[in-house]
């Protein structure tokens, strides 16, 4: 009879932890308090001695196996769930791990039985049978007690046989099922897929045959385990590892197993993280022949959604994450892998939404190869060079589908420094206090200018044609404007900016006849050299940086600042603006 359960799996970890620690200090305590009361010999009160703790401990024992299991079970039972406050409720086949167990090696048998029936006479009656005896476990082997006693009484060869068969039925595809036949055969192997997986997650696999299906599964088997079931992290890493070692190669079909890899990975964030930073797997995995290698389908959406989890800032490990983002950072600044990026691009365009949380990072980085004091590394992005970081981008920036999240990047990190929330120059009462004022300028204006010349350093390598390069290179120079003139107040709609309280913040008809004048200049049909139109950016430039003053509350800045400004403007964009103007005005 179903037994209706509900647990906050979260809380009830934390009382099994909690039982065994009690445990752990009866054990410790049964020895002394023995020891003691024998000592007091009739000076002990008549009534219970130290064998009380004994029952103390089977109790907890007891309570904290019942509750591991149907913590375990109510977490792989589909449409669980959790609630706002983390509770999870189900229906539980079994009313504790002992049932669940009996019933498991009495369906294992059947099972077992039903196959040697097949073997000796392989019809179509037999087949059926041993296909009703699969289907039973069918929302029963969720239950790891169940699915253990399953597994064992079933044997590793026979469940490999079974895998075997199936496929010889269901398999029409050398590399693997495609998701309309591994739905058909799913019929038949999720519940085993499903047993394995939970008794995989307790501990409970029958003895050596997780390293079966590892070692001697063929790959289309193993990538199917992946695909019908929510596998243990271990097998995970292990399994993928070995399918990969088979994807991207020429032989005729679509690489399915590398897609039923790739759904495991997206169900388990850590798992995601901890695959994309061993060994040879990032590279595997992300190179053009995978990445290209299911045309038609939504392969690369689904890489795509599976490096958006792990990748997202906050997603799982840190340390982990980093790591991961370096990986791939080194993996696609090397030209030979920019094909995996071809526009559209689904995975460019997560990295291009993510690579921001690493602005920092990549400006120190920028900053250590121009020989730039007073640059603070952490220790793995020591090692990174800055022609890396380069590349990177410009193998993002192949696609024009990127540029969108590095404009909202570029413009969150320039909204973040906030360049006119303060005096530039300091206006404290004391010179040490108004030195630090210019200091955080200074470094402030510093970032900003490296990170344009990281973006349109990472532009002049990218592949792009004429009209497209020409885009990217206007949007990116007036973008800085566009991030001044909000911030004072207006909303940037169309080229128009919103009257606020300060009046008119500034004629954006400035702004718009840069712009102009930069497409002019780029298709050659503008006066003057670069040097002029850099000047001409950077008087608008100056002149949004006072508005934004004025929107913290502050007064405009003097002709003399201002001209101190225009210095250090020009000193931290002149090349960046000239390497990518004169490279094609001249």
């Amino acid at each position: 009879m179903a037994e209706f359960v509900g647990i906050d799996p979260a809380g009830a970890r934390r009382l099994i932890g909690s039982m065994g620690d009690a445990v752990q200090r009866a054990k410790a305590l049964r020895g002394p308090l023995a020891a003691s009361i024998a000592e007091a010999g009739s000076d002990w009160p008549a009534g219970p001695g130290a064998e009380t703790l004994d029952g103390v401990m089977r109790f907890l024992d007891e309570a904290q196996r019942d509750l591991t299991w149907r913590t375990q079970t109510i977490e792989r039972i589909e449409g669980t769930a959790a609630s706002a406050g983390g509770l999870r409720t189900a229906e539980f086949a079994f009313g504790d791990a002992s049932s669940a167990r009996a019933a498991g090696t009495l369906a294992g048998k059947r099972t077992l039985a039903a196959w040697r029936d097949y073997l000796k006479d392989p019809g179509v009656d037999n087949w059926e049978k041993v296909q009703a005896m699969l289907r039973e476990g069918r929302g029963k082997t969720s239950d790891a007690a169940y699915s253990a006693g399953l597994l064992t009484a079933l044997g590793t060869d026979t469940f490999a046989a079974v895998f075997t068969a199936v496929g010889a039925h269901n398999q029409n595809d050398p590399r693997g099922y495609s998701p309309e036949n591994l739905k058909e055969a799913g019929k038949d192997l999720e519940p085993l897929a499903e047993a394995f997986a939970s008794a995989d997650a307790a501990g409970a696999l029958p003895k050596g045959l997780r390293d079966h299906v590892t070692d001697r599964f063929p790959i289309g088997d193993m990538a199917a385990l992946l695909g019908l079931a929510r596998q243990s992290r271990e097998f995970v890493l292990r399994a993928g590892a070995k399918v990969l070692q088979y994807s991207g190669n020429r032989d005729s079909g679509k690489d399915w197993n590398t897609y039923w890899l790739v759904k495991a990975l997206g169900q388990d964030v850590a798992a995601a993280q901890g695959f994309l930073t061993t060994g040879d797997n990032a590279t595997l995995l992300l190179r053009p022949e995978v990445v290209n290698g299911l045309p038609g389908t939504d392969f690369e959406k689904l890489l795509a959604k599976t490096l958006d989890g792990a990748l997202a800032p906050g997603a799982g490990d840190a340390a982990l994450r980093r790591d991961a983002w370096l990986a791939i950072i080194d993996l696609y600044s090397r030209k030979n892998f920019w094909p995996a990026l071809t526009e559209p691009s689904p995975v460019g365009q997560v990295l291009a939404k993510h690579v921001s949380q690493y602005f920092p990072e990549i400006i120190n980085v920028w900053n250590r190869a121009q020989d730039m004091g007073g640059v603070t590394e952490e220790k793995a992005w020591r090692i990174v060079d800055s022609k890396v970081i380069v590349g990177f981008f410009g193998g993002l920036l192949q696609s024009s589908a990127a540029l969108p999240s590095l404009k909202a990047g570029y413009g969150d990190f320039l909204r973040k420094i906030d360049l006119g929330a303060e005096h530039p120059f300091g206006d404290a009462v004391t010179e040490a206090a108004r030195k630090k004022q210019r200091n955080r300028f200074y470094g402030k204006v510093v970032s900003a200018g490296a990170l344009a010349s990281v973006l349109f350093s990472g532009l002049h390598e990218a592949d792009l044609s004429q009209e497209k390069s020409d885009k990217a290179v206007v949007e990116l120079l007036t973008l800085p404007l566009d991030v001044f003139l909000a911030g004072a107040g207006g909303k940037v709609v169309d080229g128009v900016i919103g009257e606020t309280s300060l009046g008119k913040a500034i004629d954006i008809g400035e702004k718009n006849s840069l712009k102009d004048a930069i497409e002019g200049f780029l298709d050659g049909d503008g006066a003057g050299d670069a040097s002029e139109l850099v000047d001409s950016f950077i008087d608008v430039q100056v002149a949004a940086f006072n508005v934004s003053r004025q929107s913290h509350g502050h007064q405009p800045l003097g002709d003399s600042d201002l001209r101190e400004l225009r210095t250090i403007f020009a000193g931290q964009l002149t090349p960046v603006l000239k390497s990518a103007l004169a490279a094609r005005g001249g």
